[in-house]
């Protein structure tokens, strides 16, 4: 018997940054739209997890920094919105801030806290 605890945690194989750069990008245009300022992403090699994940640093206008651990495959890959229409199984996790989640929950946590961080 196996047991998954966060499917989509583990290493992403045939990973490239060129992938994570888009999706980061396309992941900031959905902070956006959701009403969230992004001022800028920057991409921070040295916090790479080493799984096919590449990490950036999101500069929100109200002053907070979010690592975002990217991974690198095609956006369609990860993108995940629609519960209705994905299969959540099929889509590796991002990290924000050292938490695990698919890009739907991920934006949600880039939201501030209740206190405003």
């Amino acid at each position: 018997m196996s047991l998954v605890i966060n499917p989509g945690s583990g290493p992403v194989s045939e990973a490239t940054e060129e992938h994570a750069a888009v999706n980061i990008t396309v992941f900031a245009d959905d902070l956006r739209r959701a009403g969230l300022g992004v001022d800028s992403c920057s991409r921070t090699p040295g916090a790479d997890y080493g799984d096919g994940r590449y990490a950036f640093a999101l500069a929100m206008t109200d002053g907070r920094t979010i690592e975002i651990q990217m991974p690198g495959l095609p956006v369609d890959k990860v993108r995940f919105r629609d519960p209705e229409k994905q299969n959540i199984w099929d889509f590796p996790r991002l990290y924000v801030d050292d938490s695990s989640l698919v890009w739907k929950f991920a934006l949600g946590a880039c939201e501030p806290d209740e206190d405003g961080e």
